[in-house]
């Protein structure tokens, strides 16, 4: 006690010393002057990156209100990119239309001052809006949500409320309507859902849910959805009506819930009619709300007796499915579209292995068409060498767990999508349109039942990735090493970079475009860019991520989403299924899956016929196949003045101001020597024609091909691109 009191005379003494030597000092000091906050529009056109909100805000005559210092706000603000991910046109027409546009703003809009922990505490509840319409706030671990928006910053103040960010724009719900049908009869009108009605009848619930006495909440598989399960499945759950039953209650929910409360519910289960907890969530990557892992991509269905939410996914979670007799192999040998699969299986001794009714497994198997597209040689190659074709195959099993589709898809859209393949290599689940790949192989027919696991079809060979040893050459020594980089060294060396990109107390990863990427860039324009040094390093670091290793199954897992680059700009990563484009009578340009390869579409000349690119034309933003060149060489012609048919296609208008269909900045032709479909007479031409070759799969990186990919270094990895990647997701 005598020495706390001793402790505190002291600073006491102290206090009242260093008092004294202020008031001697207050003379001397500058006064601190806390600067006047703005209001919302002030504070937000202060912050720089709100310019599409200012622009709607003043479209939709909302400045003043929103200026009004005797008013307190709560705004969410969406920021520019937010915005820019509806699309211009969408924009354009919401500019032009005030009084939707206000509805929507508003919808942004607290009528009153709710801070960052007022919102937290609010998650799991419903608040309402100035436009009357009520937003769900729910969280996802530490970060809070506005209905399936992210808040990104918190507590901006102004002098009349506060501003929240929020990387999407919020859209109010429709406006609610009378319905006249149950959930049945709305059902069986829209079309899309016949396959769950004849489910339905088939279990009787279809009496069940057109009782007008009761509410549910049903999550609505499409046609597409119980497609991507299987026949041989399907027609089992038919024949058996109580697991069926089983199923199809799980994706009832009695009562009520329209998104919003669905929204307020993340992160949370959702006890269903048969009693299963299925859990509910969003996923923060697409902005998407998600029930059992599949994609709501159609909410707030009315009828008279409850609301429908349309999912694309099957939800299976742990209810129980008829097993067959028949082991995994046995199952694949009888289905008769697996006869190489099962020639590589005896081959390397694995057949016995998937014939142990004691272990589980989960196969992703590739069909006879997935094996013929690495061509015969190929084949015979990996048969003859059974310790790669063994570790192959090890790659498409994931070893003592039976993981079905609905399993797969929960995976593939969380933060932790990659799995151990049972070679002990890391492969990635992704689930983008509704559709399940790993790695680039899209699962095309999931949940083939057998007595020790699960199929899932895949429509590819899945290759393991390369392995990293332990290169000498750090990235600058491995491009210039390598004669395809030369224009690349010279714009890192143009551009300062190469001592950045070759340090090795960081990690790189490098989305190098090869001279022929650099060469579709018209020439005057990449002298332009040559010459302007600021312009030239942004567009270099946009090519470059910094402080991670992004290796090819890194970025498999990362389809349907952007990267952030070293020029702080977002770039999307993609995988592209040139054979899962639907053809079209519009389609100018198809795609050949057997020969992977690009030809005429059925709104062209000569459909089916093989194209060709001109290497003349690299360097010039128009053609330089003119006259009897054009004779010999007819250009791909676009009537309507809209390419269509593939990803990845553009348009150029000709000297005769005919307008020709290109691929990735190319110009397309036919040949005249071609005489049938198929026929690939000009390639090679005068070492100028070259067939458009294109993988069944592109992994793309805004747009760029990844022809390449893994090439390590000491100090990150190179991924090989086939196009300069100019543009990115920010405005």
């Amino acid at each position: 006690m005598k020495k706390l009191t001793i402790i505190l005379i002291s600073i006491a003494v102290f206090m009242l010393q260093a008092c004294s030597d202020n008031d001697r000092n207050d003379e001397n000091r500058t006064p601190i002057v806390t600067p006047e906050l703005r209001n919302l529009v002030g504070t937000a056109t202060a912050r720089g990156n709100f310019s599409t909100l200012l622009a709607a805000v003043d479209a939709a005559g909302l400045t003043d209100t929103l200026s009004d210092s005797s008013q307190n706000f709560t705004l969410f603000a969406p920021t520019d990119a937010a915005f820019a991910a509806l699309g211009q046109d969408t924009i354009d027409a919401l500019l032009a239309d005030p009084d939707t546009l206000a509805d929507i703003l508003t919808y942004h809009v607290i009528g009153s001052r709710v801070d960052a922990a007022g919102a937290i505490a609010s998650a799991g509840m419903t608040i309402e809006m100035v436009n009357g319409d009520l937003v769900g706030l729910s969280l996802d671990g530490n970060t809070l949500l506005v209905n399936t928006a992210t808040v990104t910053g918190t507590d901006i103040a102004a002098s009349n409320g506060v501003i929240h960010v929020i990387d999407a724009v919020l859209m109010p719900p429709a406006e609610p309507v009378t319905p006249t049908m149950n959930i049945v009869e709305t059902a069986v009108a829209n079309g899309n859902f016949t396959t769950l009605v004849a489910a339905l009848q088939a279990t009787n619930l279809d009496a069940t849910l057109a009782d007008a006495s009761q509410n549910f909440t049903v999550f609505a598989p499409t046609d597409s959805a119980f497609d991507m399960i299987g026949t041989p499945l399907l027609n089992a759950l038919i024949d058996n009506p109580d697991m069926l039953r089983q199923i199809l209650l799980q994706h009832v929910v009695p009562g009520e819930v329209n998104a919003v409360t669905a929204f307020t519910l993340n992160g949370n289960d959702a006890e269903t009619a048969s009693g299963a907890m299925i859990p509910i969530a969003i996923n923060q990557d697409t902005d998407r709300l998600t029930f059992g892992g599949a994609n709501v991509v159609i909410t707030d269905i009315q009828t008279t007796n409850g609301i429908i939410h349309v999912i694309d996914t099957v939800v299976v979670a742990e209810a129980p499915l008829p097993t067959p007799p028949n082991h995994i192999f046995n199952v694949a040998f009888d289905n008769g579209n697996f006869t190489t699969l099962i020639a590589a299986l005896e081959a390397t001794g694995l057949d016995s292995v998937l014939a142990d009714e004691s272990a589980q497994f989960t196969v992703f198997a590739p069909t006879d068409a997935a094996f013929a597209l690495l061509g015969q040689n190929a084949i015979d190659a990996l048969l003859a060498d059974t310790d790669a074709l063994r570790n192959i195959l090890l790659y498409h099993v994931i070893s003592g767990s039976t993981i079905l589709q609905d399993g797969a898809v929960t995976a593939a859209q969380s933060n932790m999508n990659t799995v151990t393949m049972a070679n002990n290599q890391m492969a990635a689940l992704s689930f983008v349109d509704s559709k399940l790949f790993i790695n680039r192989s899209n699962v095309s027919a999931a949940d083939v039942m057998a007595s020790n696991g699960v199929i899932h079809v895949v429509d590819q060979v899945i290759v393991p990735p390369a392995i990293k040893d332990n290169p000498a050459n750090n990235i600058v020594e491995t491009a210039l090493a390598d004669s395809q980089f030369s224009t690349l060294v010279t714009a890192l060396q143009t551009a300062n970079l190469v001592n950045t990109l070759a340090d090795a107390n960081q990690t790189f990863t490098v989305f190098a475009p090869t001279n022929a990427a650099f060469d579709k860039i018209p020439d005057d324009a990449l002298s332009g860019l040559l010459a302007d040094n600021a312009a030239l390093t942004q567009v270099l670091l946009q090519h470059v991520i910094i402080g991670a290793e992004v290796n090819s199954v890194t970025a498999f897992a990362a389809n349907g989403t952007s990267v952030n680059t070293a020029a702080n700009d977002d770039v999307t990563v993609r995988l592209v299924n040139f054979s899962m484009q639907a053809a079209t009578e519009n389609d100018e340009v198809g795609f050949d899956a057997t020969n992977q390869r690009l030809v005429g579409g059925q709104n062209s000349a000569n459909q089916g016929f093989t194209l060709y690119v001109f290497d003349n034309d690299l360097g010039s933003a128009s053609s330089n196949c003119n006259d009897a060149c054009a004779t010999n060489w007819p250009p791909v012609i676009v009537t309507d003045g809209t390419v269509s048919g593939l990803p990845n296609l553009g348009t150029i208008t000709r000297a005769d101001n005919s307008i020709q269909a290109t691929f990735k900045g190319r110009p397309l032709y036919f040949f005249s020597g071609d005489t049938a479909a198929g026929d690939n007479n000009g390639d090679g031409v005068n070492n100028v024609w070259f067939q458009v070759n294109q993988a069944q799969v592109d992994l793309q990186i805004q747009g760029a091909g990844v022809s390449t990919p893994d090439v390590f270094t000491s100090n990150g990895v190179i991924h090989v691109i086939d196009t300069v990647i100019t543009e990115t997701l920010n405005p």
